[in-house]
């Protein structure tokens, strides 16, 4: 009910029979405190009153959560007029709601009221920034991977609630891609999971091999406080180089009658990742050679072919 001077007043619900126990009907809605109240302490809520305050004077003792119990004193009331105060500034990421109890009983009279329950829920405000999970984000991706391929995800948490209020909802984006070479923007990132993807052709693990993005976590869903974390980028090799012959004509000679006589060695030479399967390379003869006098095999090089006589 509302009191004359605009107060709140939480009553305790009509006793039947006078001095009887009265017995609940309905139950208080819970009731909100904003978080990081800056006072001045104590600060008046609400005021409980008892319907047999028309019949005689009642006094008020509150139990429970923040007031006889841990944390103890957050909550106080006034003896004989019920006014309920808070203490101290509240924190919702520490406690994010209190359950006390109002209990009223008559002043030198045998008048005991129903005890009444009250909820106290501590509203959120931003008051914490993102923080990412990792201090430095590392992932891989193949130079060959197509546009929108996600390779890798960065993720950042928020003590703030982001169930009722924006405020512990994250939007992450990408500031910064370095080097910005061959194009600046290479990757992409999900504003909403933190997803990173590659967003242009160019990646070449012969010209780039890492990339630094500088990414922001921001809460209130982009609009809130920002942390900048980082995500390392290592470009893997894909057999986009084809071997290339060191000379493509030789001119040799080779005893006859002898098998197992070395004919030549050609050497190529590969852009891909050394040691790698893409840079490895096999021979095989093609042509020129209908009656099988010779075959070829790699050397211990990996970029050499070895061409011998068979018979």
């Amino acid at each position: 009910m509302e009191s004359p001077s605009d107060d709140l007043i939480l009553m305790f619900p009509k006793s039947s029979t006078g001095l009887k126990r009265a017995k609940r009907g309905w139950v208080i809605p819970p009731f909100s405190i904003l978080e990081d109240d800056k006072g001045p302490f104590p600060q008046k809520l609400h005021q409980i009153k008892s319907d047999f305050d028309k019949e005689a004077q009642m006094q008020y003792r509150i139990t429970g959560e923040g007031a006889d119990l841990e944390p103890k004193g957050t909550f106080t009331i006034d003896r004989l007029s019920g006014n309920v105060f808070v203490t101290r500034p509240l924190d919702r990421e520490k406690k994010a709601s209190y359950r006390l109890i109002a209990h009223a009983t008559g002043v030198d009279v045998n008048i005991v009221d129903t005890p009444m329950e009250i909820i106290v829920n501590v509203m959120d405000q931003n008051d914490n920034k993102p923080v990412f999970t990792l201090n430095q984000f590392s992932g891989s991706v193949t130079e060959a991977a197509g546009i929108g391929h996600e390779f890798m995800t960065v993720t950042a948490t928020d003590a703030d609630d982001q169930e009722f209020t924006d405020n512990g909802v994250i939007s992450y984006s990408i500031v910064k891609q370095d080097p910005e070479l061959p194009k600046p923007n290479l990757f992409t990132i999900n504003p909403v999971t933190g997803g990173i993807r590659v967003n242009a052709s160019g990646l070449d693990k012969e010209a780039f091999s890492r990339y630094t993005l500088l990414i922001t976590a921001t809460d209130r869903a982009g609009e809130g406080y920002v942390t900048t974390g980082t995500a390392v980028i290592t470009v893997t090799d894909s057999n986009d180089n084809a071997p290339q012959f060191e000379q493509t004509t030789h001119t040799v000679s080779v005893p006859e009658n002898k098998v197992g006589a070395e004919v030549a060695r050609l050497a190529v030479t590969d852009g891909d990742e050394p040691g790698s399967p893409a840079w490895s390379t096999k021979y095989k003869i093609i042509g020129g050679d209908k009656s099988g006098f010779f075959s070829v095999t790699t050397g211990p090089s990996e970029l050499e072919g070895i061409i011998t006589t068979v018979k």
